[in-house]
């Protein structure tokens, strides 16, 4: 059984690749019974975040189940596979774990020591789990890569002054207003992330007024009383505009809920002031063409991303710390792995050495005859302690000996060096 990712994210693709590939929360049930259709997997898990789309996959044949894989995107989504391949990366064994694992502790972010990422790997893989599309490799793997998620943040600072997609929200309004005050903030959406948007807007902006909407009007609701905001229908986002400063879209609407065309009829109230439109979607919910008409300036989640400062220099040493400790926790899991397939081997080396020994005593047979109960079972204890002390040497070699990664083929040699061939 061998572990493999194949995935897409900012670095490879940007927002218009990644939103064809994107699976709603909706559908990862669904999504994840087809994939574990094809024949080459035998367990799955799929995380999807604004900023990456990752397959996790255990499968029996690592070629056959990236070709699997890559179908599966292609049928699922129902777009050809030539817009979108060039843009996958694709790992396996040892780079697949440890490309987890540092997903998961937030060093593969755009912005390192952010804390989403490893609420999202938790929620993907008890999605997975619930939906019954995981097998006891990815069970261990996901626990201990959640282990290591956690230890990062408990024991090291790389999440001191970390942002999420709510902060740069906060930060790229700051760039584009001189005056903060009296802000007017129209939130479309109220689920986690319009949350903790309008949470941080009214820490950096004392006098700001947010106004939410959502197509459950009960949900808008909660969130405003949560927040001490006030609420208007859904059917109403589009009149309201002109009375806000900025548009924030956070929705799984799987389409555009701002289209141009609704807003070209409200384009003369809007010209007397800026409107700045965040779309924190994924696929978005904000027509990007609204960025042409006057006044109007439209940020997708890559144009939030550009906010952040690159210079981690500070951050190095806590990164450093924070390898260490994911190298320790996935030595764990390699010590488990190894332990699934080399104990059954040796068991099958064990039984070949009895064969062996019946072998070697059916040869000997005319001295053995003359041997008394007692002898021969003594005899017999004799080979078989040979036997015990040869795997015992054998495992103690292979760990100290041999790299995590041979480990498996060279156990898979000594396994056929002591099978007896009869016709010797």
């Amino acid at each position: 059984m061998h572990f493999l990712i194949v995935g897409i994210n900012f670095k490879t693709a940007d927002v218009n690749i990644r939103e064809k590939l994107h699976f709603p929360d909706a559908v990862l049930s669904n999504a994840l019974l087809m994939l574990n259709e094809y024949d080459s997997v035998k367990g799955s898990v799929i995380l999807a975040t604004c900023n990456r789309v990752e397959i996790y996959a255990s499968v029996n044949n690592i070629q056959k189940g990236f070709e699997d894989i890559v179908s599966f995107i292609n049928r699922f989504h129902n777009i050809p596979t030539e817009s979108f391949s060039d843009y996958l990366y694709k790992k396996n064994c040892q780079d697949a774990v440890m490309h987890l694992f540092n997903v998961s502790s937030s060093l593969s972010s755009m912005v390192i020591g952010e804390y989403q990422i490893q609420g999202q790997v938790r929620d993907a893989y008890f999605i997975a789990k619930e939906s019954n599309a995981t097998n006891n490799m990815l069970n261990k793997l996901f626990q201990l890569a959640i282990q290591s998620g956690k230890k990062v943040r408990s024991q090291t600072k790389i999440g001191e002054g970390s942002v999420s997609v709510a902060t740069l929200a906060v930060e790229m309004v700051k760039q584009k207003f001189e005056e903060y005050k009296n802000l007017n903030i129209l939130l479309i959406g109220a689920g986690k992330i319009s949350n903790l948007t309008a949470l941080n807007f009214q820490q950096q902006f004392k006098n700001c007024n947010i106004t939410v909407t959502n197509r459950s009007g009960e949900t808008a609701s909660k969130l405003a009383n949560k927040i001490n905001c006030k609420t208007i229908n859904f059917s109403k986002r589009f009149d309201a505009i002109a009375d806000n400063d900025i548009i924030i879209a956070s929705t799984s609407a799987p389409d555009y809920i701002m289209c141009k065309q609704e807003i070209l009829r409200l384009e003369k109230t809007l010209k007397d002031k800026p409107h700045i439109f965040i779309d924190l979607s994924i696929p978005r919910n904000i027509d990007p063409e609204i960025n042409s008409m006057e006044n109007c300036f439209v940020y997708s989640i890559d144009d939030i991303n550009k906010v952040i400062d690159f210079n981690i220099d500070k951050r190095t040493l806590e990164v450093t710390k924070a390898e260490y400790i994911i190298n320790d926790i996935s030595q764990e899991y390699y010590d488990w792995y190894s332990k699934q397939f080399i104990l059954p081997l040796m068991h099958e080396i064990k039984d070949e050495m009895g064969l062996i020994k019946q072998y070697l005593l059916s040869s000997y047979e005319t001295f053995y005859t003359t041997l008394d109960e007692e002898q021969k079972e003594y005899v017999n204890k004799m080979l078989d302690s040979y036997s015990d002390k040869i795997i015992k040497v054998i495992m103690s070699n292979l760990r100290k000996a041999a790299a995590k990664e041979d480990l498996i083929s060279i156990a898979k040699t000594l396994k056929h060096t002591f099978s007896l061939e009869t016709n010797d």
